[in-house]
């Protein structure tokens, strides 16, 4: 195996990335069939197990490298390990691509080769956000979040359903020089069909007066986004200060809608400790009807900590707690913590607990609020009850770790898509990000900038019915998958017949 080949793969997995969010090139993915192709052409396991390993590296490098920007907050001696924060995530990643050459052995020949792979890396992106903790960050599916009439696909098979999707797009290139042109032409087809289903969905739901008329709406909600320097967050000797910025923030325009969003650990202590605080910062910046979503971190009195969200009245009472169910590896908990001294200056120097709730919150006038801390909204089919269906999901999140990278804007789009295949609006507060509201078809209802301190007032649209993705989660990649392994045989059957 040739280092030119190997360097290309890399290189070409790292210009496919460019059609994911925010730059959302969409023709780029067709990089990957270099190596796609160059796999399908390989003459033993250990090669194409090296050209996958490149091209995945060059996927996971360019589009997560914004992960090692955590470092850069707090003690400098921490730096000297950028190199290890910016590779070590893209080689976790790539492991299960790895895996995914092993198909190259079920075919018989390259078209039924090239077939098997799709089909391997298809299910090694379902295990991605399956295994462990799951991490399905940047999948390929991702592509068709660059453009509304796209991102509507999301509605029928979701993200791992749209990644097949993209996955037999990139590799159109590659089944044309393999001769397979009626395959190549197509998978070439498949965002220009998506696309106008998508359109046409848009259309049928806009003139069903589902695009609400804003103004007739009694939902209205404020996201405030502070912007509180990620370095300053936890100091004690500024707590006091942070809290009349975010108050201020948060009553500065008038009036002041029934319910208010603040974002994740937006009150950075204790609330058993600092209970009368808490009701001091709320009674003056609610209303006397309204009511607060907050992130803050829970103590308990056997020492366990959360990170959690409370729904809190306008006299400070507590009425709801949700406590964070998926933590982030090396973020919230770190599994290799005796080892690794530098992940104290990411996850603190103690690890936090797991929740057991349903993030389920009845908010008075409003109506069901499902809660979302941080990346737990980005695993599609895993966040809403299809028998207990919320009016809203509420994303609350800090990416003020990750500066003006690209990490922020892809997690904005993650959120989207999940408004999308659930027909649920959501809203999403960072403390530093880009906070934001969509209905459930993704159309954007008004956002914060990066860096932006302000808040911003949302008149709420209900969800849509069920859709086919909420009805039914991942059949439809299971039967999209079966339809690409039956294409698998039959193209390893037509060799052995001309054989």
């Amino acid at each position: 195996m040739s280092r030119r080949i190997l360097t290309i793969s890399c290189l070409a997995g790292a210009c496919a990335s460019l059609a994911l969010p925010p730059i959302s090139l969409g023709l780029a993915i067709l990089a990957l069939s270099y190596p796609l192709l160059q796999m399908c052409k390989a003459t033993d396991l250990k090669s194409v197990m090296k050209i996958t390993a490149a091209m995945g590296m060059g996927w996971f490098t360019a589009s997560t490298h914004w992960v090692a920007h955590s470092l850069l907050i707090g003690d400098a001696s921490f730096m000297l390990l950028l190199p290890v924060a910016a590779l070590g995530a893209p080689l976790l990643l790539t492991l299960f691509w790895i895996v995914a050459g092993i198909a190259w052995r079920f075919g018989s020949n390259d078209a039924g080769r090239l077939t098997w792979i799709l089909v391997a890396l298809c299910l090694v992106e379902f295990a991605r956000g399956h295994v462990a903790t799951g991490f399905p960050w940047n999948s390929p599916g991702y592509l068709f979040s660059g453009h509304l009439w796209l991102l509507q696909a999301a509605s029928w098979v979701g993200l791992y359903g749209l990644t097949l999707l993209a996955f037999c797009f990139a590799a159109a290139p590659a089944y044309w020089c393999l001769g397979k042109r009626r395959i190549a032409v197509v998978f070439a087809l498949i965002p220009v069909v998506v696309g106008l289903a998508g359109g046409a969905r848009l259309a049928m739901q806009r003139s069903s007066d589902v695009d609400l008329d804003m103004a007739g709406s009694s939902k209205s909600l404020r996201l405030v986004q502070p912007v509180i320097p990620q370095a300053e967050k936890w100091d004690r000797n500024k707590r006091r200060q942070h809290f009349a910025h975010i108050v201020q923030t948060s009553s500065q325009v008038m009036p002041i809608p029934q319910l208010m969003i603040w974002p994740e650990t937006a009150f950075s202590t204790f609330p058993s400790k600092n209970g009368a605080l808490l009701a001091a910062m709320i009674q003056q910046a609610l209303p006397f009807d309204g009511y607060l979503i907050t992130g803050l971190p829970r103590l308990t009195d056997d020492q366990r900590l959360y990170n959690s969200a409370a729904l809190i009245d306008a006299t400070g009472k507590i009425t709801a707690i949700y406590d964070k169910k998926r933590l982030v590896p090396f973020g919230e908990f770190a599994p290799l913590r005796s080892f690794l001294p530098f992940v104290d200056v990411i996850a603190g120097p103690i690890d936090f607990s797991a929740g057991v709730g349903d993030g389920l919150m009845d908010v008075p006038n409003f109506g069901t609020v499902r809660v979302l801390i941080c990346y737990e909204v980005i695993f599609p089919g895993q966040i809403i009850d299809s028998e207990d269906r919320p009016d809203v999901m509420v994303n609350i999140t800090n990416d003020a770790w990750f500066g003006n990278t690209l990490g922020p804007r892809q997690h904005l789009a993650q959120a989207r898509m999940r408004a999308v295949e659930e027909g649920i609006p959501l809203v999403r507060a960072a403390n530093n990000g880009i906070s934001a509201g969509f209905d459930g078809l993704g159309q954007e209802l008004g956002r914060i900038d990066l860096n932006v301190r302000a808040s911003l007032d949302l008149m709420l649209p209900p969800p849509l019915d069920p859709t086919i993705f909420a009805r039914f989660k991942h059949v439809g990649l299971f039967i999209f998958i079966s339809l690409l392994g039956m294409l698998a045989l039959r193209l390893d059957r037509e060799a052995a017949i001309r054989q």
